[in-house]
C-alpha cells in the first residue's frame, strides 16, 4: 500500500510506470465531469471506474485483486480505507475471476482517511477496503484506477 497527495503522485512512477497514464487522466480532469460507470483509456492495461455512494458504519469485508492494482481517489467527500495482512485476513470467499476479487474477514493493520487531493495505492494481494464512514455516513464520489500487472 502506498498513500500519500495527489501533488506526489510521479514520484511513483519508477515503483508503478502506469501511474503516467493515471496522472494524464487526472490532469484532463476526466473523472470529475464523468458520470458512475466504468472507463477505457487508450492503454489497454488501465481503465478506470466512477462512483458515486455513501459510506456506511456496517462492518464490511476485505477484497484482494490477483491481477490488478487499485489506485483509488475521493474526488468528492471522505471515508476511511483500511489495509490488513495477508496472514489475518480469514473466511475467504472462493475467488471471481471475473472482478478479479476475493473477500475477507479480518482487522485493520492500517487506516487512513481519505479525501480530495490524496490517494491510496493498493497491490495485488493486498487485503483493503473502502468506503466506511467517518462517524456519519456521507456522500463519496471516487474513482478507481485499475491497472494490470
Amino acid at each position: 500500500m502506498l498513500f500519500d497527495t495527489l501533488d506526489n503522485l510521479e514520484l511513483y512512477i519508477p515503483v508503478l510506470p502506469k501511474l503516467a497514464k493515471v496522472i494524464e487522466i487526472m490532469d484532463r480532469s476526466l473523472p470529475y465531469d464523468a458520470q458512475p460507470g466504468e472507463y477505457a483509456t487508450d492503454d489497454p492495461d488501465v481503465r478506470y471506474i466512477v462512483s458515486a455512494y455513501t459510506t456506511s458504519v456496517a462492518p464490511k469485508q476485505f477484497e484482494s485483486h490477483r491481477k490488478e492494482t487499485d489506485v483509488q481517489i475521493l474526488l468528492e467527500g471522505e471515508e476511511l480505507m483500511a489495509l490488513s495482512w495477508r496472514d489475518l485476513a480469514a473466511n475467504a470467499s472462493p475467488y471471481d475471476e471475473s472482478s478479479d476479487c476475493v473477500l475477507f474477514d479480518g482487522e485493520p493493520t492500517v487506516v487512513m482517511q481519505a479525501a480530495p487531493g490524496r490517494f491510496a495505492i493498493f497491490f495485488p494481494g493486498e487485503p483493503h477496503k473502502s468506503q466506511v464512514a467517518i462517524g456519519e455516513p456521507a456522500a463519496v464520489k471516487k474513482v478507481v484506477f485499475k491497472i494490470k500487472d
